[in-house]
């Protein structure tokens, strides 16, 4: 989030209830600095500086993927 100390869990409209718990657990473990899985840095907002990602991204848009 840019400021120290500070985090969130958000933007989860939609599939938000049933992500809701998984997405917390994450945050919590990236707090505490507990081992984190492959995935994780893909949900940070990290993701937006990652070139090879977003193309990624991009390329499924129009194929129903979420």
């Amino acid at each position: 989030m840019g400021m120290d100390g500070a985090f969130t869990v958000s933007a989860l409209s939609g599939f938000g209830s049933m992500a809701a718990c998984a997405a917390g657990s994450l945050c919590a473990a990236w707090v505490c600095g507990a081992d984190l899985p492959g995935y994780a840095a893909d949900l940070s907002a990290r993701r937006y500086g990652d070139t090879e990602l977003l193309n990624q991204l991009r390329s499924r848009a129009y194929k129903g993927l979420l």
